[in-house]
């Protein structure tokens, strides 16, 4: 998954993780220092297997969302499936709450109209786009963010392979699957990886997230699932 890998310990409960010893602990140990990404225990983790899960998943956590939703996809689509998530954005931005999405320029070319991301603009979602092509820098454009992911109040975040669009929902009245691409759905601490991985982008296309959020501390425990979050770079 590009926007950032979740590695979950072969999802082996934590106490049988502990079980196996010092070779695991120099294991978790290399990885760390490999990956950038400590080890962190204490989370829940829901496997979702394509669009069919994933998209009523984010949906349904927007619509619950209380303090903020950050939203990051390589490409958004401006139909069926694009207009859902647009209003779902929009409806909880007109609640007050802080809606921040980014969407990559070239991933998003001939995807979806300026008017589109304007009645998203408009709508109270604050809009960043990802590297558009600039005459003072004309090799620019080849940095890319494939990154996919939702995550919400600091508290449950979402890691996919999945765009937003009918090419993933799929087509049942043509007799066309959804798009298996694996998502997965995290609770618990190592959420705030996600978020920060989130702000680490928000930063870079313009004014930085509010310094509460930028701090944010992880959520409490709500599993036993070691996690580690790999959080790719836009490159």
């Amino acid at each position: 998954m590009s926007t950032r890998r979740v590695q979950q310990q072969a999802l082996v409960p934590a106490a049988a993780q502990r079980a196996l010893g010092p070779v695991r602990a120099l294991a978790d140990q290399a990885l760390s220092r490999a990956a950038g990404a400590p080890l962190i225990g204490g989370n829940s983790v829901r496997l979702l297997r394509d669009a069919t899960e994933n998209y009523p998943a984010w949906l349904e956590a927007i619509a619950e969302a209380r303090r903020h939703v950050h939203f990051e996809s390589y490409i958004v689509h401006d139909d069926e499936v694009g207009e859902r998530f647009a209003a779902a954005l929009i409806a909880k931005a007109r609640e007050g709450v802080p809606v921040r999405l980014v969407y990559d320029w070239l991933g998003g070319l001939g995807k979806a109209s300026r008017r589109f991301w304007n009645r998203l603009s408009a709508g109270g979602v604050e809009v960043r786009c990802y590297n558009p092509p600039r005459f003072d820098s004309p090799l620019g454009w080849l940095s890319r963010d494939h990154r996919k992911m939702v995550a919400v109040d600091g508290e449950v975040g979402f890691v996919s392979g999945l765009c937003v669009g009918k090419p993933w929902a799929g087509d049942p009245a043509k007799g066309l699957e959804p798009w298996r691409d694996t998502g997965v759905e995290l609770r618990g601490p190592a959420v705030a990886d996600i978020e920060r991985a989130f702000a680490y982008v928000w930063e870079l296309l313009g004014p930085a997230l509010p310094e509460p959020l930028v701090a944010l501390e992880a959520p409490p425990p709500s599993g036993e699932m070691n996690v580690r979050v790999v959080a790719s770079v836009p490159a």
